[in-house]
């Protein structure tokens, strides 16, 4: 606002009248988004109406713009939808905020909406809403677990390391064993090395090698205890071909 004097001749008479002036307020404008860090370490924004492996972590900011000398309220709605029914997750009131969303499977999507409330410093108030087309909605994919019965670790290049396939779990632990029931290696999705192919994780159980050297071919066995994100509790117990030696023409 300002502040003005205006000079008016009255009768032959000068006279000095403040006037106070309003300039419009020009309201803020929001361009909400939605990121995750994907399997390259990389920041990448949600793809509406995809699906992704859980967990899934989603960062979400306002992008506010023209908002200077206004207050600003932030309401992010956060709802599970299954079977038409929705379940409100959280709200929460921070200006960007996260949230890891863990539960996946057949009939079962997840919408974040963000709606603002504004005052500007001369008391002027508005709301803003996210249009229903631009609300953010997504799903997470239903779990699986391959376990492989074999591999070769002869430095080839080839099937070198014991890999098992994954999709969408939350948990996953496993040991492997000798034949006599002697532990060689462990370990968990928090320790283990993973890698990313067409979509899928691939826990990299064992390289093959005991007290850094190689074993010698056999079979071996593993355990798995894991929990998908669609409720499935994995235990897999199964044997490991170890063959090092590669086999050309029918010949051993």
């Amino acid at each position: 606002m300002r502040r003005i004097t205006l000079l008016l001749t009255l009768a032959g008479s000068l006279l000095l009248l403040p006037v106070t002036l309003r300039a419009d307020v020009a309201e803020p404008s929001f361009v909400p988004s939605a990121t995750l860090v994907n399997t390259d370490g990389e920041e990448e924004e949600l793809t509406n109406g995809s699906s992704y492996d859980a967990p899934l972590t989603l960062t979400f900011a306002p992008g506010v713009a023209d908002a200077e000398g206004c207050t600003l309220f932030y309401e992010w709605r956060i709802v599970q939808v299954e079977g038409g029914k929705e379940t409100t997750l959280a709200v929460r009131n921070d200006s960007v905020t996260d949230y890891t969303f863990r539960e996946g499977g057949d009939g079962l999507s997840y919408r974040v909406s963000l709606a603002v409330t504004w005052r500007t410093a001369d008391g002027t108030e508005g709301t803003w809403e996210q249009d229903d087309n631009d609300v953010f909605r997504f799903s997470l994919k239903s779990s699986s677990m391959q376990v492989f019965n074999g591999f070769s670790p002869n430095g080839d290049g080839i099937n070198d390391v014991y890999r098992v396939k994954t999709q969408s779990l939350l948990s996953f632990r496993m040991a492997i064993f000798n034949r006599w029931g002697q532990p060689i290696v462990s370990g968990t999705d928090a320790t283990l090395e993973k890698e990313y192919t067409d979509g899928y994780t691939y826990y990299i159980c064992w390289d093959g090698t005991l007290n850094g050297r190689v074993v010698d071919d056999g079979v071996y066995f593993i355990a798995i205890e894991a929990l998908g994100s669609d409720g499935i509790v994995y235990s897999k117990h199964r044997d490991i071909n170890v063959m090092t030696r590669v086999v050309e023409n029918g010949d051993n």
